[in-house]
């Protein structure tokens, strides 16, 4: 009988001890939650795929809450902790670690469109997509040049391609922010929806895909007229056929690494497998992205005997089949030309 008394107070003073640590320890919660920030303005982004713990090393970081562990137990306590959102968030410093949490609960992605034009190279595409708050710069060009992803996009081809020139051109609708791993493969995905769709027949000359490609970014920057394009590309074809060097300025451009209004005669020498006035055949890679009236007409060439082509300085060329009228058509764009400096 005495053991059995005994044995109540125990449990009496043990149920005692655990209501004054339970109400202690949710008056201390209570307490941290009611004040978690400090006081300062800040702003956070937190990625898609960041967990849970890395979630509240940044908030302690930042000083939004004062304990990562506290966010971490509070969080899971109200069953929560797989719900928080990746975005972009600002926080005044007075929230309450319950509005922190809320916040959080909510989300702040915001859909925004991102237009990337024809005629880009990657790290152009890339720096466009910093500046809308998509992904770094830095990240997209680590993620789309991996060797992985374009073996895995381009799984048909008998190469691993370089990523330049293979980002297509179009509006897109991303997440801020969105992994760079996320865009990268929706843009190069997209591109090889096209070339598969217009590339449905062996093409001339017997370029691969890849070849093709190369030849399309060189017709995109070569032809501001659509309508031009097949008779360009046809330019390109016969000088191929014949074993005729390119030279195309638009390689010289992108061997240069800098757009210039006007190419002098020193540039044509510069020293890259790009520049097709030194070497023969197509570059190795593209030079920029390309829409899809450049890959179609690289797909069905107009049928010519042009070798050459020059501005006719009103956006549009002048086609030759010879050097002799190739050379009195670049007479008259020069003339043309001096003429409105002069003016």
């Amino acid at each position: 009988m005495k053991i059995l008394k005994l044995l109540i107070l125990v449990v009496f003073f043990a149920f005692l001890g655990a209501a004054g640590f339970v109400s202690g320890a949710y008056l201390w919660v209570e307490e941290m939650a009611q004040s978690a920030g400090s006081g300062q303005k800040t702003e956070l982004l937190i990625e898609p795929g960041t967990n849970t713990r890395q979630i509240a090393t940044l908030l302690k970081q930042k000083n939004v809450v004062r304990s990562a562990l506290l966010f971490r137990l509070y969080i899971r306590f109200l069953a929560v902790d797989q719900r928080l959102k990746p975005g972009q968030y600002s926080f005044a410093g007075d929230e309450s670690l319950n509005e922190v949490i809320f916040k959080l609960l909510r989300g702040s992605l915001q859909t925004v469109p991102v237009t990337i034009p024809e005629g880009l190279t990657i790290k152009q595409v890339a720096a466009i997509l910093e500046e809308a708050g998509i992904c770094e710069a830095v990240k997209f060009i680590e993620a789309v040049s991996d060797p992985i992803l374009l073996g895995k996009v381009f799984s048909n081809w008998d190469l691993i391609p370089a990523a330049e020139g293979l980002v297509f051109p179009d509006t897109y609708y991303f997440n801020r922010p969105t992994q760079a791993y996320r865009v990268a493969e929706r843009m190069l995905r997209l591109m090889k929806h096209q070339i598969d769709r217009i590339f449905t027949s062996p093409l001339p000359g017997g370029l691969s895909q890849y070849q093709g490609c190369i030849l399309a970014s060189i017709v995109e920057e070569e032809s501001a007229l659509p309508q031009e394009r097949n008779l360009i590309a046809s330019v390109f074809y016969n000088r191929l056929a014949k074993q005729i060097k390119l030279e195309s300025c638009a390689t010289v451009l992108y061997a240069l690494g800098s757009h210039k209004t006007r190419l002098l005669f020193e540039d044509l020498k510069v020293d890259s497998p790009f520049n097709t006035y030194l070497y023969p055949g197509l570059p190795p890679t593209p030079i920029a992205n390309f829409g899809t009236s450049a890959l179609a007409a690289v797909a069905s060439p107009a049928d010519s005997d042009f070798l050459f082509f020059v501005s006719d300085g009103n956006r549009g060329h002048k086609f030759s089949k010879s050097l002799n009228e190739h050379n009195r058509f670049r007479h008259q764009f020069y003339q043309k030309r001096r003429k409105a400096e002069k003016n």
